[in-house]
């Protein structure tokens, strides 16, 4: 594993954040392309994305220091640098974007469309990240691909995820062409990565995983991605009046 990318002097760069950033940048150019391809303003699908991007790391900080802010008194630098991305944050962040989308009157379904494909390069990028630093390992394997590729070997899970993730982004990307009514890509991106995960998810130790099942047969998390998967397939149902024109 490589967890720092390199070092000058005092400064180290966290292999993690320089390749999240990256992947950030491209993910957004990329939303911009899915933009010009649904017929959206470009800008305003750019704003939105530097929007998000900036809300999740700005409310993070904030939430981190409201939860520590006896340690943020004594160590503030030290705090506001954390690379941590709280679920409350990125929560936060998503629920300003709609506003953003709400005050923009930009369509839903084909603002969803084009964000899609770049949310899944997006995350692709911080699961190649992860894997790097070495905080997702899976289950031990003697196979090769563990050898090689995990440490010590582990399933490099969090590469498998990364690798997946960008073959569904390009499938995404490719669909969103070729799409026959708003809100297909989105739906094939949704069905795509929760089958990413659930698959990844068997690779992965059991003491990381929820424990509580429904019925013996499926742990909650487990049927929570089955419903997203069903949920993403919906969008492919034709609806009344949503059909692109021919």
């Amino acid at each position: 594993m490589h967890p720092h990318l390199f070092r000058i002097g005092p400064v180290t760069v966290p292999t993690f954040g320089a390749i999240a950033a990256l992947g950030l940048v491209l993910a957004i150019s990329l939303a911009a392309r899915g933009a010009r391809v649904m017929r959206l303003n470009e800008d305003a699908v750019w704003n939105l994305c530097l929007w998000m991007a900036a809300g999740t790391l700005v409310l993070s900080r904030l939430i981190i220091v409201a939860q520590v802010w006896k340690s943020f008194a004594k160590y503030p630098l030290y705090i506001l640098t954390l690379p941590t991305v709280t679920k409350w944050g990125l929560l936060l962040a998503l629920g300003s974007g709609a506003v953003y989308v709400l005050v923009k009157r930009l369509p839903w379904l084909r603002t969803l469309d084009a964000l899609a494909p770049a949310a899944l390069l997006l995350q692709a990028f911080l699961h190649l990240g992860t894997h790097f630093s070495g905080d997702d390992l899976g289950l031990a394997t003697s196979s090769r691909l563990g050898v090689v590729f995990g440490d010590q070997g582990y399933h490099p899970v969090a590469l498998y995820s990364a690798v997946l993730t960008l073959v569904a982004c390009a499938v995404a990307f490719v669909w969103l062409h070729r799409e026959s009514q708003p809100g297909e890509t989105f739906g094939l991106s949704l069905t795509l990565a929760a089958l990413i995960r659930f698959f990844v998810d068997t690779l992965r130790p059991g003491w990381v995983l929820p424990a509580t099942m429904i019925g013996n047969l499926l742990r909650v998390d487990q049927l929570v991605l089955v419903l997203l998967a069903v949920a993403g397939l919906s969008f492919f149902f034709q609806r009344k009046g949503v059909r692109y024109a021919q």
